[in-house]
């Protein structure tokens, strides 16, 4: 039997390889980036990540008095829980809200996603931008969608064997 870990970190590595040439080329320039609040990010996505060793600080942002951001940090798991609280109160915005204006995602470090590069967030990597549907090659995003089914598959797969 396979491990269910092991196929998600797999298929994780190889959609990452089909990302990474367009999202050097075109996300710093991007108008509308994805990596923005509301961020796709689960508790079970953080979960996950620590259990196999990653720990990371995340850096919050808020609006101040004079219509700018401040930002302080806390732990991921203290800042996941939290917003799965608030959640419940004020349902998080969808994708099709994403603005410029938004503070940049928790988890966006100076070299890009903090979490482990086969371990990211499943809503972020399974999400194809307008722009890579416009962008990418018809080869490139039918390869791209090919491993994102793979990827629900294996989330799923990894769900339900606790």
């Amino acid at each position: 039997m396979n491990n269910p870990l092991f196929t998600y970190r797999r298929v994780q590595r190889d959609l990452r390889r089909h990302y990474h040439a367009f999202t050097q080329e075109n996300c710093p320039t991007c108008p509308t980036p994805c990596c923005r609040q509301p961020a796709r990010i689960l508790p079970t996505d953080i979960l996950l990540a620590e259990a196999t060793g990653w720990k990371t600080r995340v850096k919050l942002f808020s609006i101040d008095g004079e219509g700018g951001y401040s930002e302080h940090e806390t732990d991921a798991v203290t800042e996941m829980a939290t917003r799965t609280v608030n959640a419940f109160v004020n349902p998080p915005a969808t994708a099709e809200d994403e603005t410029g204006d938004a503070p940049p995602c928790e988890f966006l470090g100076e070299t890009g996603c903090s979490f482990p590069n086969d371990l990211r967030p499943f809503g972020c990597t399974t999400y194809i931008c307008k722009y890579m549907y416009a962008k990418m090659d018809r080869q490139s995003l039918t390869r791209v969608k090919r491993s994102v089914r793979e990827l629900e598959e294996a989330h799923r797969s990894l769900l339900r064997n606790r």
